[in-house]
């Protein structure tokens, strides 16, 4: 089956739909495009962002009467040329955010994606969400959350430094986590016959730390996997969810926390310290960043 994309002027949607009505295509409404037409053989969406998705046996045929030489590539094809042969229909991605922050949780996420649902996660723009603008990211965490099942495990600052004080090392945290997200997707009924998680230690512990439903799903860790769009769309709500806690946190502590761990990030804590002491301090950092001893807690 053939996928094109093309990219059009979104004020060409009519003309186009005329030229589609014309050769027998019927038309029906479709999430984030002004519609979707069918007829045997081909498939035409046309999104409001402009883009003309074609798929089927057809698909070229349609593609060359419209006059285009240049379609853009299939959605996410150098991640789906990673992923294990034969394709799975369904795989869960997941990632974190907040590890590196000072101030906030840490937050991790899990989605579970079809690969019918390629196109629309394109449409939505789904990347790593350290390429996408934070203003961008709560309408984005919606549309994925809409779409797709997901879990997320938000670890706030207290309980973080708990389970730091016990574990000694982020990476466990992180393997206790993921596991936990991953099998609660499982739970929840996602048919996923793969798992990726964006690697961030021994790939071989967190394999040891999943439950039993995970175990008996395919599974890798790579860097870099946020090219893949579950794992893309994982970051997408790990991030929003942490931007989301951070402003909890700000109000209720009434002044502003800054993400990172550089020079914004310590003069809030800095301020913070000075507004409600030291000992209230594990209630918005993770303790033993060093930034802690730095902003003078």
């Amino acid at each position: 089956m053939g996928s094109f994309t093309i990219k059009l002027p979104p004020a060409q949607q009519a003309d186009i739909k005329a030229f589609f009505a014309s050769h027998g295509f019927e038309f029906k409404p479709f999430d984030h495009a002004f519609w979707q037409g069918r007829a045997e053989g081909c498939n035409a969406t046309f999104y409001k962002s402009g883009k003309l998705l074609l798929q089927g046996k057809e698909a070229d045929v349609w593609r060359g009467l419209l006059g285009d030489e240049s379609a853009e590539a299939r959605p996410y094809s150098g991640a789906m040329s990673r992923q294990p042969r034969p394709a799975p229909g369904c795989w869960i991605g997941t990632d974190e955010a907040g590890k590196g922050d000072w101030l906030g949780p840490m937050v991790v996420a899990g989605v579970a994606v079809r690969r019918d649902q390629l196109e629309l996660l394109w449409e939505l723009g789904i990347d790593d969400s350290k390429a996408i603008n934070d203003a961008k990211l709560p309408d984005m965490a919606r549309a994925v959350a809409a779409a797709c099942p997901w879990d997320v495990i938000v670890i706030n600052p207290a309980k973080y430094n708990e389970m730091y004080s016990r574990m000694r090392n982020i990476n466990r945290i992180l393997e206790w986590a993921h596991a936990r997200v991953i099998e609660n997707l499982l739970e929840k009924g996602a048919p996923a016959e793969w798992i990726l998680v964006d690697k961030f230690g021994d790939a071989d512990r967190l394999r040891r730390a999943m439950g039993p439903l995970a175990q008996a799903v395919a599974y890798q860790a790579r860097t870099k996997a946020e090219e893949d769009p579950a794992v893309g769309a994982a970051s997408v709500l790990a991030r929003a969810s942490y931007l989301k806690s951070m402003a909890r946190l700000s109000e209720r502590f009434g002044l502003h926390l800054h993400p990172g761990a550089g020079g914004p990030a310590l003069a809030s804590g800095r301020n913070f310290i000075d507004t409600h002491g030291r000992d209230a301090l594990g209630e918005v950092a993770k303790l033993h960043f060093r930034s802690t001893q730095q902003a003078g807690g």
